[in-house]
């Protein structure tokens, strides 16, 4: 599931990009994160006007009802360890495989891999919060972030 767990209110806020340091192998991003101050609704989901208060910027973000953050949880679960089923069934069916079809499982191990990958990742962000516009690509210095101190999945 996800790093907390969903309750009434959102557990992830949005960040404002403070400062980068740039170094030799990794580049370190401070956020200053903000909390979303909106309450779930009760079915479906809810698109709310928010503003930033370090630079004025607004957006939206749609938040969804804990019914619906609980299924999309769920679905993702259930979809990395399908994705992850598929890559670990093709390694033993490379083995009597022809080379023809053996091009084939390669291409089903490595999609089935990485789906599952994507999809354990993404199950770690995944709190039934949206940023709707601007979309995620021209969020220019903001995202969505979990507060500083947040357990990791493992920490749990």
């Amino acid at each position: 599931m996800s790093r907390l767990p969903l309750g009434p209110y959102p557990g992830i806020g949005y960040g404002h990009l403070l400062s980068t340091n740039p170094g030799v192998l990794v580049t370190k991003h401070e956020w200053l994160v903000h909390p979303i101050p909106v309450e779930r609704p009760e079915r479906g989901f809810e698109d709310v006007r928010m503003e930033c208060p370090v630079c004025g910027r607004t957006f939206t973000v749609r938040v969804s009802s804990l019914a619906r953050a609980r299924q999309r949880q769920k679905m993702l679960e259930w979809a990395w360890k399908v994705s992850l089923a598929i890559a670990v069934l093709c390694l033993p069916l490379m083995i009597p495989a022809g080379d023809g079809l053996r091009w084939v499982l390669y291409f089903f191990l490595l999609l089935g891999g990485s789906l599952a990958l994507f999809m354990y990742m993404r199950l770690g962000l995944t709190d039934g919060v949206f940023i709707r516009w601007p979309t995620w690509t021209r969020m220019r210095g903001h995202m969505l972030r979990w507060p500083p101190g947040t357990p990791r999945r493992w920490q749990r």
